[in-house]
């Protein structure tokens, strides 16, 4: 029932909202008026559209429906895949993204993964300025690995730190930005379900680090 009410859910949706942005875009291409205000309908069409596909896999993870399955997965490949997956972001507002050449392997699940450490990724980029720096770092402990993303952006209040997993949280200080606080709730189950975890050290004007730890793959 559940699954059906999920996919019934993203079925119905996805084509009223497709055709929003869609004549949203017509509209913007073809007059020269009311553009602040048909810029604010693809905008919300945009963040409508990331909420609905945030909460359906979302829904299906904490409904059992899709589980993780952890294997032997070489880090690198996910981080090229980040970085494909963030080419244009970074262009656009000529961020430098840095990634570790490493050889390392972890335990994990590598589709779910790649979305948890992209929605940290998206974040650091959408809260750095123009010309800022997002770098991602490697390091190798006894049982984990640990993947940091360090970002040279707005950073964090001390205070606000343990609430930003929260489902839905949004601090009152990017309420100017697009989104709707549910990527790094989602980042965190998806860590969690394969038994790592994330830290956060971050300094408000100074940039943030999330550490991701991941279980390391041991070797034959």
């Amino acid at each position: 029932m559940i699954q059906k009410l999920i996919s019934d859910i993203a079925h119905q949706t996805l084509t009223p909202i497709s055709n929003l942005k869609i004549y949203g875009e017509i509209l913007s291409e073809v007059s020269n008026e009311n553009q602040e205000e048909i810029s604010t309908i693809l905008e919300q069409a945009e963040k409508l559209d990331f909420l609905i596909q945030s909460l359906v896999k979302l829904s299906r993870m904490e409904s059992g429906i899709i589980a993780v399955h952890s294997e032997d997965t070489t880090i690198k490949q996910m981080l090229e895949s980040i970085q494909q997956q963030f080419n244009v972001k970074v262009r656009e507002k000529n961020i430098t993204l840095s990634l570790c050449d490493t050889d390392l392997h972890v335990l994990c699940d590598s589709k779910w993964t790649v979305e948890a450490l992209g929605n940290i990724v998206d974040n650091a980029i959408k809260y750095t300025a123009c010309g800022g720096n997002v770098q991602i770092k490697v390091e190798q402990y006894s049982f984990f690995v640990k993947i940091d993303i360090i970002d040279d952006g707005i950073g964090i209040e001390k205070e606000e730190i343990p609430k930003i997993f929260g489902r839905f949280y949004r601090s009152l200080s990017v309420a100017d930005q697009l989104g709707v606080g549910i990527g790094l709730f989602l980042a965190r189950e998806i860590i969690q379900a394969q038994k790592g975890y994330i830290k956060v050290t971050s300094k408000r004007g100074k940039g943030s680090t999330f550490s991701v730890f991941l279980p390391i793959a041991k070797k034959e």
